[in-house]
């Protein structure tokens, strides 16, 4: 079809640059351990992209993913790719916008840490593809047994790297954020009235199935509250909200 045309010069150009290894690797990541060619009707951990691919219905729109990790594991986006929607992936595993960009290749697809400001920060992981990274030194030793690997890292403001992009002010219908323990400063480094997300999808706790009262005591609940926003849909550990 016209998009996987559009879509044969980029894979060409991304899985030449990889060795024999990567691309061994890959593949065998989304082929075989991601069973590619098999259709599932949910490819997110709780279930969350059915209710955001059910709230747009027909729309066609545009989704921002911080803290994407793969382009199918754990993806709470794909299920909106596979619509015809487009949108920014970011993380800051460069293993993880390599597989975005074979899968991805019309999304923008960019290795950057995302915080609310810029400047060049350390990350903390422990495998070189692992949806555990994070610039919380606290948050890392919580998450991780064993010993800790980290570097630097370029981190931005989300409102500078979509500014960067072709989406430069258009409205997000759908943002994402899982970052570990920074979803918080990524959440306020977004210019609201620029970009305002007609939906938000973010963890609050890292507790499993909070309480709603536990809930609305958390920052991150207070702030989209105060932005007008309204919960419409819990999962174990993500939470959807709703701009009214």
């Amino acid at each position: 079809d016209r998009r996987r045309e559009t879509e044969r010069p980029l894979f060409f150009k991304m899985i030449n640059k990889m060795n024999i290894f990567e691309k061994i690797r890959m593949f065998h990541n989304i082929y075989i351990k991601n069973n590619f060619f098999i259709k599932k009707k949910t490819y997110s951990m709780n279930g969350e992209d059915i209710f955001v691919n059910n709230y747009f219905k027909k729309k066609i729109g545009f989704y921002v993913d911080v803290g994407a990790y793969h382009p199918l594991e754990l993806s709470n986006t794909y299920l909106l790719y596979k619509r015809g929607w487009n949108g920014i992936n970011i993380d800051i595993n460069p293993f993880s916008i390599d597989y975005f960009d074979y899968l991805r290749p019309e999304d923008v697809n960019i290795n950057i840490a995302v915080s609310n400001k810029n400047a060049i920060s350390t990350i903390y992981y422990q495998k070189s593809k692992s949806p555990l990274n994070t610039l919380k030194f606290k948050h890392a030793k919580k998450i991780f047994f064993g010993n800790l690997k980290k570097k630097k890292i370029k981190t931005e403001i989300l409102t500078t790297i979509i500014d960067k992009t072709k989406f430069k002010g258009k409205k997000i219908n759908f943002l994402n954020i899982d970052a570990e323990g920074s979803d918080f400063e990524i959440l306020k480094s977004l210019n609201f009235i620029k970009y305002k997300p007609k939906l938000i999808c973010i963890e609050l706790i890292d507790n499993f199935n909070p309480n709603k009262q536990i809930v609305k005591k958390n920052k991150i609940y207070k702030f989209l509250i105060e932005k007008k926003y309204k919960l419409v849909w819990s999962g174990h550990f993500s939470h959807i909200f709703e701009s009214k």
